[in-house]
């Protein structure tokens, strides 16, 4: 049997989640819940739920104590759980109350991992800091709801495609575990870096150009720090998007600093993203781009229209300057929209930014 590509995963597992957001009306208590959102997504992954080998409801540790240390389900291997689930009614808050999967992910020496779900939302929990010791942080996790509108990065995809029976390691998940937690300790702290340098991090970057940096110069190079943050992630989204590379190659003269441009006082102008070099207002003046042109991605996914102020009209009637809207239907906080507006311009397809440079050269 071939194996499954990720692509080929993917659009499976969208397709379960688009099904499971169908079903969740349905599901008015825990009972419904397991039925059909938690065991349709067991049996996703490969496991044969009516198998008592591999798969057991009501799995308890041992006999002494069988309400403590009891869970909703545990997956088998060779007759012993290595996967607990703890089950809760759909929409109710992932919270393990009365401690039941930690209880029996420290009581059963074999168990390597725990879920806690609510059929839509899963969280995964391991032993990576002490050995048969549930940690208190999962993981790794995801939200069905995301996947169904086609929201998963690479890393969860890779992650739910590990889980699946034929590719489960449970030796090595606490390993992996580890280093799941220190990736997203990791990413929060450049996050926050993005945002807020520190003095020691502005430093560190100053040093590496070869600046000498006194205080002074550590005030005036935190903000030119949060603009290479900026740049540096909006190329990346570029080379996700696999735009063309000389738009990529001309990211780096958009994105730097520079003194606004004097505009024709024809053009009335109170955006500041449109007081650089020619504005949409002008170009819409100029005849470049006509009112009512219609602008789009370059897969075609978003479109807009050009109203006679120079704005970008979405399709609720809304009014956007060109990185208004590109922010607005990537969800991210920074965007250039100029190298993702495309439009057709004498029987070519062009960005908005290559409409520009050739209205400056042509004024």
């Amino acid at each position: 049997m071939l194996e499954m590509t990720a692509s080929d995963f993917y659009q499976k597992f969208k397709s379960f989640a688009v099904r499971a957001q169908e079903l969740v009306s349905h599901c008015t208590n825990e009972e419904a819940t397991k039925q059909f959102l938690i065991l349709p997504f067991i049996e996703f992954l490969g496991y044969d739920t009516r198998n008592p080998h591999e798969f057991a409801p009501e799995y308890a540790a041992d006999f002494s104590d069988k309400y403590k240390n009891r869970v909703d389900y545990a997956i088998l291997k060779n007759k012993a759980p290595i996967i607990a689930l703890e089950c809760k009614a759909c929409g109710c808050a992932l919270k393990d109350e009365r401690g039941q999967l930690r209880a029996y992910f420290n009581a059963v020496p074999t168990i390597k991992m725990g879920i806690l779900t609510d059929g839509m939302i899963y969280e995964f929990y391991a032993d990576s800091d002490e050995p048969n010791m549930m940690d208190s942080k999962a993981f790794f996790s995801f939200n069905l709801y995301d996947v169904a509108k086609g929201k998963i990065e690479e890393s969860t995809l890779n992650g739910i495609m590990s889980l699946q029976k034929s590719s489960f390691d449970p030796d090595n998940i606490g390993a992996e575990a580890k280093r799941n937690l220190i990736f997203q300790s990791l990413v929060q702290q450049i996050e926050e870096l993005s945002q807020n340098p520190s003095e020691p991090f502005v430093r560190l970057l100053l040093q590496g150009a070869g600046l000498t940096h006194g205080r002074k110069a550590i005030v005036e190079y935190t903000s030119l720090t949060k603009e290479a943050f900026s740049t540096f992630i909006n190329l990346k989204i570029l080379q996700k998007l696999d735009l063309p590379q000389k738009v990529q190659d001309k990211m780096q003269d958009i994105e730097k600093p520079t003194a606004p441009e004097k505009i024709p006082e024809k053009i009335e102008v109170s955006d500041p993203e449109e007081r650089q070099k020619i504005s949409l207002a002008m170009l819409v003046t100029q005849g470049f781009c006509p009112v009512g042109t219609v602008v789009f991605d370059k897969e075609r996914r978003y479109q807009a229209t050009v109203t006679a102020q120079g704005k970008l009209q979405d399709p609720d009637g809304r009014l956007w300057t060109p990185s208004g809207l590109a922010m607005a239907v990537l969800n991210v906080k920074s965007y250039n929209g100029w190298v993702f507006w495309y439009m057709e311009y004498e029987g070519q397809i062009i960005s908005l930014f290559e409409l520009r440079a050739k209205a400056k050269k042509e004024s």
